[in-house]
């Protein structure tokens, strides 16, 4: 088959247009997102119909809500409760940009191609920027095109109003997608490219836990009994309502409550001053953007990372070229060299763990999340102090104990990946690897596990004595809970290339849950035998007897009643049978699961490679 190339070009080609280039890369852009949106696989679209159906849900009740909250307004106060949902919108968009501009404009497979395409580089920033603005759509329609409408449905505005709403949306659309674009600026000016994916995932979940935090706002301001009135609470705020008049948000309420008064004209003006400061902050993003990637503010370039120690010409050449006396004394330095320490081998193993997580940020944040949750949890309880969140806090509590105690032991030797092989070939497989694991898991979780029930505990004011059972139940608990957790994970650990948390299977990570929770709840009754604090037995002697009546909610009632019966013994013999529940459990769980880990380190371990889709690929030993 004979090809026949075109003759080379003799002079440029035909220099299009701004606009033609931009709808060129716009219609590219439609057409990748549906072919995309039209090949994933039908889970994935059963997923986005469900999420459609609960979204057009949370639609119909955040409309309840806010129509509701108006229909009891005047129209002058009502103007404090828009400005508070223009500015939660405006907050929004700014943290939802930030990630998608993130995404969009540094971590983006098509942005090094577009740079050295024909087409202008200011239509391939366009449509960059238009996409980060469609990531918002949701956000400004919910707390600003959606209020304004049903403040306008309310009071019965004219025909006229409804293009203040559209003008304010627009403006305040525009202007949280040029503040999210100029925060990210100095986002990608800080974080080098090697961590784009880390900056993502801190972003997302600081964006999570600050949706948590405004959820629970609400119930903080209601929780304490007394009747919540929203039309009190902003006649009782009236001076920062008025200094809310002063900032964006604060402009466009202006706009609609003079629209609804009959005053037009000054209406039209607050619209129009909230749209032009969108587009100027548009235009300042656009281009600081655009000059910033052209004059190499920002790089793409994706370096190793790390600290670069710098070398001594002599000493670099010294390094390639090293003497042959040195070069013999190395190699017999090698061939005499014995076996090494076991001890030292398995600090080598905890150290090398103790590393990743040290480099990989993703790891220690998600173990920062919990507590940040947790302080929130705390924070609403110290605020309300009722029984409601005191229950929603020992119940959040008890479910990070179980999830977080074994987790990073869980996920142990699936983080080896494709270089399983090596802890398979090392001369000092067996103890020394999977001490070395269980060193690398224990530390990090016993801080975070002695944070979260030593934290919650001095919280809540509990009693000394049961203060300290926590402390020492965090310590058992960090070990025990790891030892599970590394034999699971040496027995059902996978590696997926497309998305690398993914380290073990999920029916292995339930049961391995179960056996937590059983353990949890076993060492926990060996320690109340032990250590019992006085408030709870106190409780006890008030409770009347329990008898058996037949039924599993009458057994269930019943065991637990003749297992609080120790608590009332001779504080000897209670001890003795806290020390024997204790030292017995523990042990035979810790040291079961690690002989049993041992055993299969000894005979070696296979990581289970899959694919994006969840098929198995193979194993890889």
């Amino acid at each position: 088959m004979k090809i026949t190339l075109p003759p080379p070009l003799t002079e440029l080609p035909h220099r299009q247009s701004f606009t033609q280039d931009f709808g060129l890369l716009l219609k590219n852009q439609l057409r990748v997102f549906w072919n995309n949106l039209r090949h994933r696989p039908p889970r994935a679209i059963i997923a986005m119909l469900i999420f459609t159906l609960v979204l057009l849900s949370i639609l119909v009740s955040l409309g309840a809500l806010a129509y509701g909250a108006l229909k009891v307004l005047s129209p002058q106060t009502a103007q404090g409760f828009l400005s508070l949902l223009f500015m939660g919108g405006l907050m929004g968009q700014i943290f939802f940009g930030i990630t998608a501009a993130f995404a969009a404009l540094y971590m983006s497979e098509d942005l090094e191609t577009l740079f050295v395409a024909p087409v202008s580089l200011k239509a391939v920033f366009a449509v960059k920027s238009l996409s980060v603005m469609a990531s918002n759509l949701l956000t400004v329609f919910l707390l600003a095109f959606l209020p304004g409408i049903f403040y306008g449905l309310l009071f019965q505005a004219a025909a006229a109003y409804y293009l203040m709403v559209l003008l304010v949306g627009i403006g305040l659309w525009v202007s949280g997608t040029a503040i999210a674009e100029l925060l990210n600026l100095v986002v990608m000016r800080i974080v080098p490219p090697h961590r784009s994916k880390e900056a993502v995932g801190f972003i997302g979940a600081l964006t999570g836990i600050l949706i948590a935090v405004t959820a629970q706002i609400p119930r903080m301001l209601v929780g304490n009994g007394q009747k919540f009135s929203l039309d009190s609470w902003l006649s009782g705020h009236n001076q920062l309502i008025q200094v809310m008049n002063y900032f964006p948000w604060g402009w466009g309420s202006l706009a609609l409550v003079s629209g609804i008064s009959g005053d037009f004209l000054s209406g039209l003006g607050w619209s129009v001053l909230l749209l032009a400061l969108g587009v100027l902050l548009f235009s300042l993003a656009f281009v600081l953007v655009e000059r910033g990637f052209r004059r190499g503010f920002i790089s793409l370039s994706q370096g190793e990372g790390g600290r670069r120690r710098r070398r001594r010409p002599a000493e670099a050449g010294a390094k390639k070229n090293p003497p042959l006396k040195s070069r013999v004394l190395a190699f017999n330095h090698e061939v005499s060299a014995g076996t090494a320490s076991p001890w030292a081998g398995m600090w080598a193993i905890a150290k090398k763990d103790l590393l990743y997580l040290k480099r990989d940020t993703r790891e220690w944040f998600g173990y920062l999340v919990p507590l940040i949750i947790m302080g929130v949890f705390i924070l609403q309880h110290l605020f309300a102090n009722d029984r409601s969140s005191r229950s929603s806090l020992i119940t959040v509590l008890i479910m990070y104990t179980v999830m977080f105690s074994g987790n990073l032991a869980l996920q142990s030797f699936g983080r080896e990946g494709e270089s399983d092989w090596l802890l398979n070939s090392v001369p000092l497989a067996g103890w020394p690897v999977v001490w070395g694991k269980l060193t690398a898991a224990v530390l990090p979780t016993l801080v975070l596990m002695e944070a979260l029930l030593v934290g919650t505990a001095v919280s809540l004011g509990l009693s000394p004595s049961l203060i300290g059972a926590l402390v020492l139940a965090a310590v058992l608990l960090s070990m025990g809970s790891s030892a599970i957790g590394l034999f699971y994970s040496i027995n059902n650990s996978r590696y997926n290339p497309d998305s690398p948390k993914q380290r073990i299977s999920p029916g292995a990570s339930l049961l391995m849950y179960l056996i937590n929770f059983i353990f949890i709840l076993v060492l926990g009754l060996g320690l109340l035998y032990l250590m019992p604090p006085g408030e709870f037995v106190a409780t006890l002697r008030g409770l009347p007897p329990v008898t058996y009546q037949g039924g599993i909610g009458s057994g269930f009632l019943y065991t637990l009643y003749l297992l609080s019966r120790p608590l009332f013994w001779a504080p000897v013999i209670r001890s003795l049978l806290g020390i024997l529940i204790t030292a017995g459990v523990w042990s035979a769980m810790f040291f079961g699961f690690m002989a049993a880990t041992v055993r299969q380190s000894r005979k070696g371990f296979r990581v289970q490679l899959v694919s994006r889709s969840g098929r198995k690929l193979g194993k890889i030993r």
